[in-house]
């Protein structure tokens, strides 16, 4: 771990994949062990796809329209050479999938409130826009843009934001 070199004056706000709120979240329909990361391993905090063939193998790259959201729940490892962080599954591990709820996660593009939320397909990440817009290479997705990180520059792309599956206010 190398020397401090910053102190932030506030914790951050959350982190991507991490639960937004205490209200209802789901998750996809599955039996025990039934999904597991694909063999490139899976981001937390990014939408993710499960192979067509046998639909257990999930990956953040796919067409139409993801499986679900992949949370946060500390089963990413620390793999990298004397590495400080890790958000990365491992291949092969058991993973939950939630195809409804609010979570944290780092936007792509500009955000603001009552955007839609659309999934990158060759990435997982999220980016934002109109209902109904059409957005190269990604789909959308049933989550809208709930809440924008209060910094100096709300929203801005690589800033935290909220999303949620449900009816934004």
């Amino acid at each position: 771990m190398p020397f401090q070199t910053a102190i932030n004056t506030e914790f951050a706000p959350g982190l991507p994949g991490d639960f937004a709120s205490a209200n209802v979240y789901t998750s996809v329909l599955a039996g025990p062990g039934a999904f597991v990361a694909g063999p490139s391993g899976l981001t937390c905090g990014l939408f993710a796809w499960l192979d067509t063939a046998t639909r257990t193998q999930a990956s953040n790259t796919g067409t139409g329209s993801p499986d679900g959201f992949v949370h946060r729940n500390m089963s990413a490892l620390i793999t990298t050479w004397l590495g400080e962080t890790g958000n990365v599954i491992q291949p092969g591990q058991a993973i939950t999938l939630h195809n409804g709820g609010d979570f944290w996660a780092i936007t792509t593009t500009l955000a603001t409130v009552r955007q839609k939320v659309f999934a990158v397909n060759a990435t997982g990440a999220i980016a934002t826009g109109a209902a109904g817009a059409t957005i190269a290479g990604a789909t959308e997705t049933k989550f809208w843009v709930g809440q924008v990180s209060p910094s100096p520059n709300p929203g801005a792309v690589g800033q935290i934001i909220k999303i949620t599956s449900h009816s934004p206010v």
